[in-house]
């Protein structure tokens, strides 16, 4: 009896055991709901690789150009650079206590004569702790909103799929076989360009789960910022246009050739290509008192609350910066390369 009543003891110990640690691992990987409203980072930065973003209290999450893409935090005005992770990282975003990525680094541990590819979307703390895999699929732009993350999902290598899933990884949905930017959202939809047959302007409702054609006419990586939506204009050479939700008219911006653009509270930021005379520019956003940035070609234009980050065509170790409001001063992102020697 004494042996019957132990062995049955101990398996009910063991129950107990296994039910407490799947509680535990259940709110341990439980992620509090995001104040409502959240957008993980702008659509000009995802435009533009995702390789920065902000936070509400002024924390930048970047990849470190001087660290082979490594992911840093640092403050807005580039002090208290910190070292968060060796991977590579791109398509950042921000919502409560965490940040979202796509993990760019293939390289990863090998054994068993096969060597495990680490890449896909992940989710960490702020401090870089507590990592956790969303999806292990390759992929490509992704943004948060709400505690949602709609993606450009790649399963199996097949075919391109619009997808979305929660912050946790959970419920993973594919809301269309196409190949769908969901870089830009505004309100509860996400406003995007056709990329089967043609190139419109559609939006998505992402509470209806409706789209909608605003607008027969083929553009190239839409801004929405509430009263108009930002397209370079692929009929005619990729100059900048600019859609009127409210009139449904559109108008010319910037009448020269755009290879990327980015748009901050007072300024547009663009890159034209014109021989010798390539710049990097800024204009009002009407388009007005137009002036150069740096002559040259650039790219990867991510901007926070305290400056423009981007980086020379051809090069991928430097970064350079100016003020992103006020007077123009270019000068390079030293703080970043610093930061590697005292992680050393």
């Amino acid at each position: 009896m004494k042996k019957g009543l132990t062995a049955t003891l101990i398996i009910l110990g063991m129950v107990l055991v296994v039910i407490g640690a799947a509680f535990a691992s259940h709110f341990l990987n439980k992620v509090p709901s995001n104040p409502e409203g959240t957008i993980g980072n702008t659509a000009g930065n995802l435009n533009n690789g995702g390789y920065f973003c902000e936070d509400s209290d002024g924390k930048v999450f970047f990849s470190n150009s001087y660290d082979n893409g490594a992911l840093y935090s640092m403050n807005a005005d580039e002090t208290k650079i910190k070292k968060l992770s060796s991977s590579a990282v791109s398509s950042l975003n921000t919502g409560g206590n965490y940040i979202y990525y796509y993990l760019e680094d293939s390289s990863a541990a090998s054994g068993l004569g096969f060597v495990r590819r680490v890449i896909g979307v992940y989710r960490s703390k702020k401090n870089g702790n507590a990592v956790a895999t969303l999806s292990r699929e390759p992929a490509d732009t992704l943004v948060l909103a709400g505690n949602q993350i709609y993606f450009q999902n790649y399963p199996n290598g097949k075919v391109w799929e619009f997808s979305k899933m929660t912050t946790e990884g959970k419920d993973l949905t594919v809301l269309e076989k196409n190949y769908i930017n969901p870089s830009s959202v505004y309100g509860n939809y996400i406003y995007y360009n056709g990329m089967e047959n043609e190139h419109f302007l559609y939006r998505y409702n992402m509470i209806t789960h409706e789209k909608q054609l605003l607008l027969k006419y083929n553009v190239w990586q839409p801004v929405c910022t509430g009263e108009y939506v930002y397209f370079m204009d692929i009929e005619n050479d990729y100059r900048l246009c600019r859609y009127s939700l409210a009139s449904e008219e559109v108008e010319v911006v910037i009448s020269d050739r755009l290879d990327c653009y980015n748009i901050t509270d007072y300024y547009i930021y663009y890159q034209i290509s014109d021989g010798d005379n390539s710049a990097l520019m800024r204009s009002d956003l009407d388009g007005s008192n137009t002036e150069v940035v740096a002559y040259g070609t650039y790219r990867d234009l991510n901007a926070t609350s305290q400056y423009l980050y981007f980086r020379e065509f051809g090069n991928d170790i430097a970064t350079y910066r100016t003020p992103v409001d006020g007077i123009v001063d270019v000068k390079e992102f030293n703080a970043a390369f610093e930061a590697i020697k005292k992680e050393d």
